[in-house]
């Protein structure tokens, strides 16, 4: 029979429990104990020790050891290099779910393949998925995403039958979260979630720290306090500290000896501390719990403005709480239980506090896929709400940062908004970038970035004319699915938010772009030629400046005497430095001398073989024709247009007026540019600074 297990992957220690002859229990790990370390360290000949082991050796090698690393779940940049290798937060949390995973194995003596495993419920989208990553990185099919709070109230309400309206005040190492929860019988719906997932147990930790330095017997020179106080704040991701590897070992007994204190605060009102030899001095010392409490005040305050805000969002007041359950092991600390007596009432303590979690994943695990040796079938439903607001962002006026929210915070999970409409700014705009965003702020910038794409393919048309329809889905872990459409596009477009580049770490960057040149290099072309080496790379400069990340290229195009035939050569798109130096020596007439007349059937091909040079359909296509001469085939020009339109490429035009050159511009949303009035008197990178402008205004809905 195959057991799926439910696991409570925390910021300071894990739990897996599973569902055993009609009861959740908790899978032994280290010695006996259900709880695991969320620690990792690993030795200079590269073994790997993931648990108590690594939490014991962070002490005495702290630069080869990462904790806490769930705080780091889903930035997109944190690392940690050990002795040559580097680890992501996800490694670091697939290291500490696979030794689960194997703790179940031993205690089942089955594989296990399935798991439940849950989230603070205010974890936005990339923490969430970067949770569900590590799971598949262990070995583990993601049964699914489970708030903690959520399932704290099913291992505390299962089978108890009766209606009531809970609130869970979950305060782990790492995070803090606050659900309330509608329950009916095995029916749990939850109304309202708030928290921060970078507030827990570990910053009381850090502030007791603080307090034990500046009591040490004799003071060490300024300049070591500093150091001390400076690697104790440190966060990874940060920059490196460069100390010295007694400061960093002083900094992890200190950080012992206040966890430890912590703990005995719990139960008793003095916490004797002492360090025979710490920075050269002593450290012996008495601390109160009067002290304790006026340290991490400020923060439990923070978790009561919290409880507050969550009891409006769910438009109740205090009184109307059945009950308010406690999870987590922070919620040891007396002070809170004061204080969340004061603000809504006497809260109950479960004897699992923490493994209560887990438990309750385990439930849930059990409930989806039941083990073959209950016949009795686990009853239990749920629903859980997202914590943020999701939304694009758009643009009104000047503003162009505007966050528009299409799903409200508290919408329950599995909901979707598919009828929000958006269109264009601009007239004959081919492309709009959709960039996707989750938060409480006004602006984009004040947001998670989620993720982007660029629906493509657009046909020309007056500004505000085309619909484009956006539509958000929420799975029921939570993790969200983009898809937009144009009611002139017969395909949709789709963001897979699990393959979101970690390089946009700016939310108001725009779409990325491939810019390429098509220069005639026929003899009147001299001073645009040297215009655009000359101004190329200020050009894009500007363009990157401005928002757009862009690779320039240039085809260059001409026709040798007494032939037919023109030639042409591609270089690009690559990055604008590289394509500079590529083209730093073309000359005028070195394909052939003769005129370029496009617009006439000679020219089709080079169209042809400009327009495949854009090969990446995720950027936009950009092009920018140079030529003083015109062809006047209609059918020809009608096949470029063709050519341009059909690839998508908007092409901007520094021509001949009131020719083709403006049709082609015209026709693919691009802007024209006289050539021959402004030879002579206006700066050629001043017209390139006008397409530039148009470049960046390009993709915004």
């Amino acid at each position: 029979m195959a057991y799926p297990i439910g696991i409570d992957l925390g910021t300071s220690n894990s739990v897996a429990c599973v569902w055993k002859r009609g009861q959740p229990q908790c899978i032994p790990v280290e010695g006996g104990g259900a709880i695991l370390p969320s620690a990792l360290s690993v030795t200079p000949d590269g073994n790997v020790l993931v648990g108590s082991a690594a939490k014991k050796r962070a002490i005495i090698e702290p630069a080869g050891s990462v904790l806490s690393a769930k705080r780091f779940m889903g930035d997109g940049k944190t690392t940690w290099t050990i002795h040559g290798k580097t680890y992501t937060p996800i490694q670091v949390s697939a290291l500490i779910l696979q030794r689960l995973k194997e703790a179940a194995v031993n205690y089942l003596r089955q594989p296990v393949t399935e798991a439940v495993i849950t989230v603070p419920a205010y974890f936005d989208n990339n923490q969430k998925r970067d949770t569900k990553l590590a799971g598949e990185a262990a070995g583990l099919k993601v049964l699914q995403l489970l708030q903690e709070p959520t399932a704290a109230a099913i291992s505390y309400g299962q089978d108890k039958g009766r209606d009531q309206t809970l609130m869970v005040y979950d305060l782990g190492g790492g995070t803090f979260d606050v659900s309330i929860l509608k329950v009916k019988g095995n029916k749990y719906d939850v109304v309202a979630v708030g928290g921060n997932s970078h507030l827990g147990g570990d910053d009381f930790d850090l502030q007791v720290a603080e307090l034990l330095v500046s009591r040490l017997k004799r003071k060490p020179p300024k300049d070591t306090l500093d150091a001390v106080l400076t690697v104790l704040r440190h966060k990874a991701g940060e920059e490196d500290i460069q100390t010295t590897p007694e400061i960093r070992q002083a900094c992890q007994r200190l950080k012992e000896k206040a966890e430890a204190a912590k703990l005995e605060l719990s139960e008793s009102n003095i916490a004797h501390v002492e360090l025979p030899d710490v920075l050269g001095t002593q450290l012996d010392t008495e601390l109160t719990l009067k002290d304790y409490n006026a340290l991490i005040g400020p923060p439990v305050q923070q978790t009561i403005k919290c409880v507050n805000d969550t009891l409006a969002s769910a438009r109740l007041r205090a009184s109307q709480i059945d009950r308010v359950i406690l999870v987590g092991g922070s919620t040891r600390n007396r002070l809170v239980k004061q204080e969340v007596t004061k603000a809504v009432k006497e809260p109950w303590t479960s004897e699992w506090v923490d493994e209560a979690v887990a438990r309750g994943a385990a439930i849930v695990a059990a409930a989806g896929s039941p083990p073959e040796e209950d016949s009795r079938p686990i009853e239990i439903t749920f629903s859980d709400v997202t914590p943020f607001d999701l939304g694009v962002r758009a643009s009104k006026g000047s503003d162009l940062d505007l966050f528009e929210v299409l799903i409200r915070k508290n919408t329950p999970i599995g909901s979707s908004q598919s009828n929000r409409q958006f269109t264009t700014r601009k007239t004959n705009q081919k492309t709009v970038e959709i960039a996707v965003f989750q938060g409480n702020g006004s602006h984009c910038r004040e947001n998670t970035f989620i993720g982007k794409f660029v629906l493509t393919g657009i046909p020309p048309a007056p500004a505000g004319e085309p619909k484009v329809v956006v539509e958000l889905t929420m799975d029921r872990s939570d993790l969200l699915s983009v898809t937009a459409t144009c009611s002139t596009l017969r395909s949709e477009q789709k963001l897979d938010v699990n393959m979101v580049s970690k390089e946009d770490d700016r939310p108001a960057t725009a779409a990325q772009a491939d810019i390429m040149f098509l220069v005639d290099t026929s003899g009147s072309m001299s001073a645009e030629l040297v215009g655009v080496k000359k101004s190329g790379l200020e050009f894009a400069e500007k363009v990157t400046n401005a928002g757009v990340s862009c690779r320039l290229g240039v085809v260059d195009f001409d026709k040798p005497v007494f032939r037919d035939t023109y030639r042409w050569e591609v270089f690009g798109p690559m990055p604008p430095e590289q394509c500079m130096g590529a083209i730093k020596d073309l000359k005028i007439g070195r394909l052939g001398g003769c005129g370029c007349y496009v617009g006439d059937a000679g020219t089709v091909p080079v169209i042809e073989a400009f327009a495949k040079t854009f090969t990446d359909n995720n950027r936009l296509k950009i092009g920018i024709l140079v030529s003083d001469e015109v062809g006047k085939d209609p059918a020809s020009i009608a096949s470029i247009v063709r050519i341009l339109q059909d690839a998508n490429v908007c092409m901007h035009v520094f021509g001949v007026p009131g020719s083709c050159h403006e049709t082609i511009a015209e026709a693919t949303g691009g802007k024209f540019w006289d050539i021959i009035a402004s030879r002579g008197h206006v700066n050629f990178s001043e017209l390139l600074d006008g397409v530039a402008a148009e470049i960046t205004n390009l993709a915004l809905l």
